[in-house]
């Protein structure tokens, strides 16, 4: 793996998921351990999700979907960055709005993470 402008690279395409710090165990991708800093890491997950919010702000098309977290009557990033609390729920249905874009999607028993689709 290599680091590119901060995000850690699966590949030259691709970067790695969020990362997991277990103190005195290393740091861990969904995929498995990897060789960075506690600091390489904790500056992956802020660029990642300033890339998924950017993402969601300049590409997300009606039907497109993506997955993040109902914290609060909020949703965040898994690293708590707020993405909306302009948040509708209903039953295990919950409706967010972010710079005139509206999403919903349907919470899981026993999750916090769900996931959504552009709408309008």
């Amino acid at each position: 793996m290599e680091i590119d402008n901060g995000l850690i690279m699966v590949d030259s395409e691709h970067c790695a998921g969020y990362l997991f710090d277990f103190a005195g165990r290393g740091v861990y991708s969904p995929d498995g351990k990897v060789e960075v800093t506690k600091a390489q890491a904790d500056e992956h997950n802020r660029l990642l999700a300033e890339a998924e919010l950017l993402g969601l702000d300049q590409n997300c098309e009606v039907g497109q979907y993506g997955t993040f977290y109902y914290v609060k009557e909020q949703v965040q990033t898994w690293t708590g960055v707020l993405v909306s609390s302009d948040v509708t729920r209903t039953g295990q249905s919950v409706t967010f709005r972010r710079n005139g874009k509206v999403y919903r999607g349907r919470l899981q028993k026993e999750a916090d993470c769900f996931n959504f689709r552009r709408i309008k």
